[in-house]
């Protein structure tokens, strides 16, 4: 209820898309909610968090990527749009079959972030579980096993 209220009072007399309003009000959250946690566990201090540079993250519903063209085509307002393209940048040969996640746009770059959802296939795996003393694991074909992080009594040299 207070985030639609909060959304509808942002929303009065924004001439923007109403997908930016959404995105401010869940990044705001997430400040808040990243200053909270780190409050709590004594590394913050009290004073509210504070933006120190402009920027707007890009929900996906925001933009369309073509990834024959590469390039992204981002909603500001209704019917008007901002073209990003990544072709011939630098990093292009090294996202080839990657997709494009949030942009973040600043005052003066736009920041396009890449996700590879390559899948690994993993052969044998250990389960470990670390405590003060001992290191412990578990991997089926080994069976358990157990290290031992105590210092050696005095007067035993390995």
């Amino acid at each position: 209820m207070v985030v639609l209220r909060l959304r509808n009072g942002l929303l009065k007399d924004c001439p923007y898309a109403s997908h930016w309003v959404d995105s401010v009000i869940r990044t705001a959250y997430s400040i808040v909610e990243s200053w909270r946690k780190r409050y709590l566990k004594g590394r913050a201090k009290k004073a509210k968090p504070k933006i120190k540079r402009r920027f707007a993250r890009c929900k996906i519903t925001l933009m369309k990527v073509d990834y024959n063209t590469k390039t992204i085509r981002i909603t500001l307002k209704p019917w008007e749009y901002l073209t990003v393209s990544w072709k011939g940048a630098w990093s292009e040969h090294r996202v080839g079959g990657w997709t494009v996640g949030e942009v973040v746009i600043k005052d003066d770059r736009v920041i396009i972030p890449f996700k590879n959802s390559k899948i690994v296939k993993v052969k044998r795996i250990i389960g470990w579980d670390s405590n003060e003393l001992t290191l412990d694991g578990y991997e089926p074909s080994i069976g358990f096993i157990h290290v031992d992080l105590r210092p050696p009594p005095i007067g035993l040299h390995y």
